[in-house]
């Protein structure tokens, strides 16, 4: 039967236990030396890759990298990663086991905080309408503006917090990805909201989640 892997951790930590993962079936774990993947069977793997079927499989995936990341530090894999059984299980693992040990080591006891930006301003704009040359410089500089003040805020609030910020742009919204310790997770939330609102612009937050903006993953399993 196929197999839906969720995250790699290492050995050391006791295992989260008791998780209920993807259409409702119990999460196992497989150990190969000194690293272990957190799993679960999927009867009909093409059902979650496709409408709300993929909706309520992503909402349980999260719910246990969350239950998993408090308890040891993990990397996931991209959604959904299928193998075809334990030895194949093996085999990633072999294949990545000094990247993973890297990283995981270079990682340990953090987790990552996302805050995605939309800007009221942008959602009412039409894009599909052909500009200027100097209106569309305009703009440009305008957003540049906007997320740079974001970035120094949030950077600003969150000093001795968060031990790296990354960010993106993903077409109209901007990401910024928070590396802080597991145990600096209640200061984090509270130096957040000790900011107050930024006019115009609509934050929302989500975590804490694997730290896998902070490392590049080398390959999906076949």
């Amino acid at each position: 039967m196929p197999c839906l892997v969720y995250c790699v951790t290492q050995l050391g930590p006791t295992p989260a236990t008791d998780l209920v993962g993807v259409a409702d079936q119990p999460v196992l774990t497989h150990e190969s030396q000194d690293l272990r993947i957190y799993w679960s069977e999927v009867a009909n793997a093409e059902t979650l890759s496709e409408g709300p079927a993929r909706k309520a499989a992503e909402v349980k995936l999260r719910q246990v990298l969350r239950e998993v990341i408090a308890v040891s530090t993990a990397l996931s894999f991209p959604y959904p990663s299928m193998v075809a059984g334990s030895d194949a299980m093996d085999t990633l693992l072999s294949e990545q086991r000094d990247f993973y040990r890297e990283a995981l080591t270079r990682l340990a006891d953090t987790v990552q905080y996302e805050l995605t930006a939309t800007w009221a301003e942008e959602e009412r704009a039409d894009f599909a309408t052909p500009v200027s040359g100097r209106e569309y410089v305009k703009r440009r500089q305008q957003a540049e503006t906007r997320i740079g003040a974001i970035d120094s805020k949030l950077k600003n609030i969150t000093a001795g917090i968060v031990r790296e910020w990354r960010s993106r742009q993903d077409r109209r919204r901007r990401i910024w990805f928070a590396l802080l310790a597991r145990a600096d997770r209640e200061r984090f939330l509270a130096a957040l909201r000790s900011a107050g609102p930024s006019e115009g612009v609509r934050l929302r937050l989500s975590g804490p989640w694997p730290p896998n903006e902070f490392v590049l993953l080398q390959r999906r399993p076949e």
